[in-house]
């Protein structure tokens, strides 16, 4: 990753001389450089590094011989003194190269459900994901076009985007709900009266390039067209029309996204999220949400939880469906 953009991921995360910063590094030794130029970049804006590096093949051994007693609620209590979290991942967190004996594996899920714990209670945790081959490969596209899309998302002008997530939050505001038409006339009523609108403007998820909410749950109605239908480990279709009542899809036109909504719960199925993409530097649609959502003049409803930003429905899952409107109208 370009030096130059690193410095302007730190300048947008809102660190400020004085504070502690946690870099929470997923990576090997090879890949160290990354993680050099994030402290340097931190350094230069006044701020302490603290590095938390997590390596596959270091935790595998540590945790092949680790006990009980080894993290404690002293060694968490650490983090309750950190300003910002830099979660910096060159590959998928949490897995390792090899299972671990059973008791081991338990001791270090433990270890990561209350690491998790602990730096989710730091008021800013920004999630940022390097272009690498590694990452391609939970993407599913190719590692020199993921690359490639990424590092053009991370390239932009951080200020111009936060004054456009807030300009449309504050549009937003005024407004209790949307119809959403899509092709063929398909038309989606949600209302999110008394929720609030959140963005994301380089201070949470890496790439960035949002605003969203949670819509009261069981108040979306209608039908939404996709004409391309992303479906995370289930596959690519198109043409695809939902069908919800309230605030729960109940059925697709298409027989293989109906058995994957067999599958749901109806807390699974609630629409949870609505959100629009502000980052005018992701220019199609390509299958990787993360990438997908924050595309310009797109919106996206998600079934599942959305108890983690403003909502009331507990679910297993978050899942989001990325479309294109022929016509928004606000209430």
């Amino acid at each position: 990753m370009n030096k130059n953009v690193i410095e302007k991921i730190i300048k947008a995360s809102g660190i400020k001389a004085g504070e502690l910063v946690l870099l929470h590094f997923w990576g090997e030794t090879e890949e160290e450089g990354v993680l050099n130029d994030f402290m340097e970049a931190v350094v230069a804006a006044g701020a302490a590094p603290f590095v938390l590096r997590q390596s596959r093949i270091r935790n595998q051994s540590l945790f092949k011989v680790a006990k009980e007693s080894c993290f404690s609620e002293k060694y968490f209590s650490l983090f309750s003194q950190v300003d910002a979290v830099l979660d910096i991942f060159t590959c998928q967190p949490v897995v390792l190269g090899a299972k671990l004996e059973d008791a081991q594996m338990k001791l270090y899920g433990k270890y990561m459900c209350d690491l998790f714990g602990a730096l989710g209670k730091v008021e800013r945790f920004l999630q940022i994901r390097i272009p690498t081959a590694a990452n391609a490969m939970e993407s599913g596209l190719e590692p020199e076009d993921f690359i490639q899309r990424m590092e053009k998302a991370y390239d932009i002008d951080y200020e111009v985007l936060k004054k456009e997530c807030k300009k449309k939050c504050d549009e937003l505001k005024t407004t209790s709900g949307v119809v959403l038409t899509t092709e063929n006339n398909h038309k989606l009523e949600i209302c999110y009266e008394g929720r609030t609108w959140m963005s994301d403007a380089g201070d949470g998820d890496m790439p960035c390039g949002e605003v969203f909410i949670a819509p009261v749950e069981s108040r979306t109605q209608g039908e939404i067209f996709y004409e391309t239908l992303f479906l995370e480990d289930v596959g690519v279709f198109k043409n695809v029309t939902f069908s919800v009542k309230g605030g729960v899809v109940q059925y697709s036109d298409n027989p293989q996204v109906n058995a994957f909504l067999a599958e749901l719960s109806e807390q699974d199925r609630t629409v949870c999220e609505l959100g629009f993409g502000m980052n005018e530097q992701v220019n199609d649609l390509c299958g990787y949400t993360v990438l997908d959502e924050k595309m310009q003049n797109t919106f996206h409803i998600a079934i599942g939880s959305n108890v983690m930003f403003g909502g009331n429905n507990q679910a297993n899952l978050h899942m989001d469906f990325v479309g294109k409107a022929v016509e928004i109208t606000y209430k």
